[in-house]
This record gives structure tokens, C-alpha cells and sequence, in this order.
């Protein structure tokens, strides 16, 4: 199965981090949850007997074939670009989006810097300029960007710097002790070495804000407010991010507290690869996503273009990024309710005006009674939901 001989017809991140992505030609790629192996199941092929058995190649990640690298690259964009902690092997790392060489990228302080785009996005930067948290004009959802230390293999960060606390950490579901705690701090295996960084970007929701993302997204969200939300109204923009203002009160914090430190990536090879396992559909080009949908716990979707997110609270919501700014949130125990932050219409004027408005536009849809599709709209609020409600 030559790169590009297949479009991709849908994306799933599981919640062990797992990714499971399906072709239009039946084929299927499983990455395992730690991102160090991957197998692929070619599709079917028009010679071939129906009932053979379609064929099976398993490989380690980072020495992918030539065949399956366009692939493989593809499948490590959209698993880290959600995962708690990347997987990034140089060897599958493309120069365009290499950084210098740095020592140390993994700890920073932020500070209060905003500035704001035509389309009314907020903002924040680390002290040193190199770390960006961008919150959409939604104030549902934000994008990090940041350098990440390329990973390294096991047997280094197992041997290094021994002195120093053991930290806990999980591959692939088996939990295993080993010394983390100076590859957290971005220290060098060696004062003299230096080490490849990647420019990464990652994609969050508001709602399920890892610890290390709740200071900056507190300030982005204080900003926000301030121009969007009606200080005396309900409080109701207040409430909807509560996970970030629980977890700090910003004002008057020194230096050494706003420092925080950032997901670092995987190593390069997995303590416990025996513990991998494959979940393969039978190949059937005519299966759409109606009769092929995932039954495993899913964090992540993607489909046609939309990014689908189940957020694990006490009653599990479903988020759904529609790609065109608008974020779309399920409400209720059956979902049988959606709330569309909708910005849309109002992208045109500047945006400033919108801090008039008082709050942010919302739409309430019922699975019962969708709103048909309309010439020219970017996508169909009734295809979109329906896959969420599944």
C-alpha cells in the first residue's frame, strides 16, 4: 500500500491514546497507545480472492518503510496533537519543523502578553517567547504551541541522573518506575549536550484543561471575558470554565510559581511492547460510518473534516469542532441536546463590537428537530450532530 494509494475516511485516538485510522479502500492502520509500533492491514484488492486473508504488516514506528512513512507521519500528527505526552522520532521528524538545538525546553514562566487578531483570538506567551497558548474567539477551545525535546531511547533516560527522584509513569497500560524527573526538567544527560526540539501544536479543550495548561489559560480566559462576557450578568461564561479558575488565582504569584512544565515526549522504544494489541475491522470498502463506528472508548474523532471529542466528566459530554471557528457541546445525560457557540456571523464586523452583544451568541439544536441544510454552508449541522449523538 504505497503512500497517498488511499484517502483517509475517518481518525480515532482511543482512550488508552491508541490510534485507529480507517481508508476508503478497506485498508486500517492501529498505532499502539505509546506511539512505538504500528500495524497496518492492507485493503482490498480487485485480484484477490474475497476470502483470503488480507495482509498484515507490523513494524517498529520509527523504522517504517518507505512504502508506509507518509502514513505513519500522518498518523503521529493526529496523535500528537491530542495525546497527553507526543511520540517524536527523529527519524520521522521532517526539517521543516526542527528547531535549533536547545538544552533546555521543557520548563516556563508565563506572563500576561495578549495581543489580538482579526479574528479574535486571544493570546498568552511564556516569558522567553517560545511557548504560545491561543484561545479561539469561541472561548471554548485552545491551541498550544511549543518546543518539545525529540525522544530519546529507554536504556538513556533509564541510566540518567540517578541521584534524583523516580517518577511514575505508563506505557501502554503496565506502569513502570524510572528516573524522569531530569528529562521533565529539560536537564542534558550530559552538561554539554544538546538536543533537536520540534515545534509542536496541540489542540484542547476548555474543559478538560491539563494542570500544566490551567495558568495560561486562566489569563486567556480573564481577557476574554472581559471583552465578550456581561460582568453583570449570570455569570454563566464564568461557570463554563470553572476547571481553569479553580486551579489558580493569578494575581499575585511569584516567579517560581508561574513556572510550570511541559508534556514532554515518549522515548523512542517501549518497556512492555507484548502488551500491544490490535483491534482490526474486517476490511469492506462500502463500510461508512454508520456501520463501522469505533465501539471502544474513543477521546478523539475525526471525520470528514470535523473533530469530534468526548470530554470524561461525571455525565461524559461530546464537543464537536466543526473547523470553522464554532465549537458544538452536547447538554444533558442522553445528548439529546446541543449548544452551538457560534460565531460565524459575526466574523465580518470588527470585533471589538461584539463586546456589546453581552454574551456569547448560542444556539440550542434538539436531535429532534435539526435544522435542514442550506445552500452554501460550510458543513450540515444535521450530519455533524447525528455522528456526535452515535
Amino acid at each position: 500500500m504505497e503512500a497517498g494509494a488511499s484517502l483517509m475516511s475517518m481518525m480515532v485516538m482511543y482512550a488508552d491514546e491508541s490510534v485507529d485510522i480507517r481508508y476508503e479502500n478497506g485498508a486500517q492502520l492501529l498505532l499502539s497507545p505509546c506511539g512505538s509500533e504500528f500495524m497496518l492491514a492492507r485493503g482490498s484488492v480487485p485480484a484477490e480472492h474475497p476470502l483470503q486473508t488480507p495482509v498484515r504488516v507490523r513494524q517498529r514506528t520509527r523504522f517504517t518503510t518507505s512504502a508506509y512513512k507518509e502514513l505513519i507521519i500522518t498518523a503521529l500528527a493526529f496523535r500528537n496533537k491530542y495525546a497527553s505526552r507526543p511520540y517524536l522520532p527523529e527519524e520521522l521528524t521532517t526539517p521543516i519543523h526542527k528547531q535549533v538545538p536547545l538544552s533546555s525546553v521543557s520548563a516556563v514562566n508565563w506572563e500576561f502578553l495578549h495581543c489580538e487578531t482579526n479574528k479574535g483570538e486571544t493570546i498568552i506567551k511564556s516569558e522567553d517567547k517560545l511557548t504560545l497558548l491561543t484561545l479561539s474567539p469561541s472561548g471554548e477551545e485552545f491551541f498550544v504551541e511549543y518546543a518539545c525535546m525529540l525522544s530519546q531511547p529507554l536504556h538513556q533516560l533509564c541510566s540518567t541522573l540517578n541521584f534524583l527522584p523516580s517518577l511514575s509513569v505508563f506505557f501502554c497500560g503496565m506502569k513502570c518506575n524510572i528516573d524522569m524527573y531530569g528529562v521533565l526538567l529539560g536537564l542534558s544527560f550530559q552538561p554539554e549536550a544538546k538536543y533537536q526540539s520540534v515545534a509542536l501544536l496541540q489542540h484542547h479543550s476548555c474543559h478538560a484543561v491539563a494542570p500544566h495548561w490551567c495558568y495560561p489559560l486562566s489569563l486567556a480566559l480573564r481577557h476574554w471575558r472581559a471583552r465578550v462576557s456581561n460582568p453583570g450578568g449570570d455569570g454563566e461564561g464564568r461557570s463554563r470554565h470553572s476547571k481553569a479558575d479553580q486551579t489558580l488565582n493569578t494575581s499575585d504569584l511569584s516567579n517560581e510559581e508561574r513556572a510550570f512544565l511541559l508534556p514532554q515526549a515518549l522515548p523512542l522504544n517501549c518497556s512492555s511492547p507484548h502488551f500491544h494489541s490490535w483491534k482490526f475491522q474486517d476490511p469492506d470498502p462500502k463500510n461508512q460510518l454508520d456501520q463501522d463506528s469505533p465501539t471502544e472508548m474513543v477521546k478523539v474523532m475525526w471525520h470528514q473534516g470535523v473533530t469530534y471529542r468526548i470530554l470524561d466528566q461525571d455525565v461524559p459530554v461530546i464537543e464537536v469542532s466543526p473547523g470553522d471557528g464554532s465549537v458544538i457541546r452536547s447538554h444533558g445525560v442522553l445528548s439529546m441536546y446541543f449548544i452551538h457557540y457560534n460565531l460565524s456571523s459575526f466574523i465580518h464586523l470588527k470585533f471589538p463590537l461584539f463586546t456589546c452583544m453581552g454574551s456569547l451568541p448560542q444556539i440550542t439544536y434538539h436531535m429532534n428537530g435539526l435544522p435542514p441544510d442550506m445552500p452554501g454552508q460550510l458543513y450540515s449541522v444535521c450530519s455533524v450532530l447525528s455522528c456526535a449523538s452515535r
